[in-house]
């Protein structure tokens, strides 16, 4: 694994992007802080999360907290400025794997914390009154293949049999399968609670809240080192000078490794790509009501959400089937300067909804934008949240495998409790698989290549490949 995992300055623009706002190269003061009490690195979701529960939870007239957070390039430009806008959660196809490696307890306590974000966001958009297209509808995946639909149904009968609470989850009759999907060649398909969001608003409104109670925002400012003095507090080394902080919360998903050597081979840089289409002429007339994800092979699908705003414009991503083989394009690959992986994802996306969609006709607006982004993928396929062991008042909460939306408010919340003292063990606040530890650390264990579909022998990763 190479080491030299930095935020490429050349970054191609996600749809998201398009319309800059305000804080997007931000700077409240024109010198960095020399001290801070808190520290966050990044501003994406979970930067950002922590930063607003601090200030809910910690800030008082008397003792203000001072709180700085850097950013090595524009505000929330990594991967929650380019994910779907998709929140939804796993709840049942990743079941039967959680039981046999965690037991029925954790299997469920996954499933049911993945399941709370939607609560917990609508709760906070409502509080806040964000403006951010966000919209509670049904997921559906549609199953093509049998065998993978047969051990997605396996997983799902499981979880019932395990006498956990389904009602919210609906296998859709066979009958019925293509008038509900849309999906050509459908074999099975389920629903459940999900929702879609624009993930950029959400994140500037959280910042703009949080600038307003004091918060210091540093945009393009690289961090070149984090380092536990004997003293207890942490040097900050920037590109534009160091800060000392009494804690630091390490909010740096994919790039993580480049700052703490430590997660080299835990966390590790994975780049996906997306796109922006116009429907058909029928499916503006008729538009998608759910978001999706086209279950094709094992370890292969697309996921996109139906925007219920503006053009009704599809967000897709995916395309695993045109570039998994070619490992070193996406593999410990964080340059997200291009658009597109390679030419076949392009034409893949290109192709997908005339291809999957029934009825979906030769007239529509086509992709409009196409953009890579970087995914934290952690070694056993679930994200590192608490503190660092052996390193005090340094806190972690990254790995979230392009799965954050469903995962970080509720890992933020707990974090920031921890911090702030309001609680000792962050195990009872988050599932136990999620908690940082030395073991987990110690492992040799990596499971994404084969999470991904790749089988094959050690790969070669330490050069970047575009």
């Amino acid at each position: 694994m190479s080491k030299d995992i930095h935020p490429v300055d050349n970054y191609c623009r996600s749809y998201w992007m398009s319309n800059p706002d305000k804080l997007a190269n931000y700077r409240s003061t024109v010198d960095l802080p020399l001290h801070s009490d808190i520290v966050i690195i990044g501003s994406g979701y979970s930067g950002s999360a922590c930063a607003y529960y601090l200030y809910k939870y910690g800030q008082s007239n008397k003792n203000p907290l001072m709180i700085t957070m850097v950013e090595a390039r524009e505000t929330c430009s990594g991967a929650t400025g380019r994910n779907g806008g998709h929140l939804k959660p796993d709840v049942y196809y990743s079941y039967k794997r959680y039981s046999e490696k965690y037991g029925r307890k954790i299997a469920e306590s996954l499933m049911q914390f993945e399941a709370k974000h939607i609560q917990a966001m609508s709760a906070l958009i409502s509080e806040e009154n964000i403006q951010c297209d966000w919209e509670v509808t049904r997921s559906c995946d549609a199953y093509i293949n049998l065998e993978l639909a047969e051990e997605a149904k396996a997983s799902f009968q499981q979880r019932c049999a395990d006498g956990a609470d389904v009602d919210d989850i609906h296998e859709i009759p066979s009958d019925d399968l293509l008038a509900i999907t849309k999906v050509k060649n459908v074999v099975y398909g389920i629903t459940f609670t999900a929702a879609s969001i624009h993930p950029y608003k959400l994140i500037h409104h959280l910042l703009n809240k949080c600038i307003e109670q004091g918060m210091n925002l540093q945009t393009n400012t690289s961090v070149l080192n984090a380092t536990r003095l004997p003293s207890g507090q942490w040097s900050i080394v920037t590109s534009r000078g160091t800060i000392h902080t009494s804690k630091v919360i390490f909010a740096t998903n994919a790039y993580t490794a480049g700052i703490l050597p430590l997660f080299n081979n835990k966390i590790v840089p994975v780049r996906g790509t997306i796109c922006r289409i116009l429907p058909s002429l029928r499916y503006q007339q008729s538009p998608l009501k759910m978001t999706y994800s086209i279950r094709i092979k094992e370890s292969q699908f697309d996921y996109m959400i139906a925007r219920q705003t503006g053009d009704r414009s599809i967000i897709l991503g995916g395309a695993k089937p045109a570039h998994h083989s070619e490992t070193k394009i996406w593999y410990n690959n964080w340059d997200d300067s291009i658009e597109f992986i390679n030419e076949k994802s392009k034409n893949y996306f290109e192709e997908f909804m005339p291809k999957y969609f029934d009825g979906w006709g030769t007239d529509d607006g086509g992709c409009q934008e196409f953009w890579t982004g970087i995914l934290g993928f952690s070694s056993d396929l679930l994200p590192f949240v608490g503190e660092l062991p052996d390193q005090s008042n340094g806190y972690i909460i990254a790995g979230f495998l392009g799965h954050g939306m469903s995962r970080i408010l509720l890992c933020a919340r707990a974090l920031v409790d921890v911090i702030l003292g309001r609680m000792k063990n962050i195990e009872e606040l988050i599932p136990e698989p999620y908690v940082i530890t030395r073991s987990r650390l110690a492992t040799k264990e990596n499971c994404i290549l084969k999470h991904m579909g790749v089988h094959v022998g050690p790969i070669e990763t330490d050069e970047r490949t575009a």
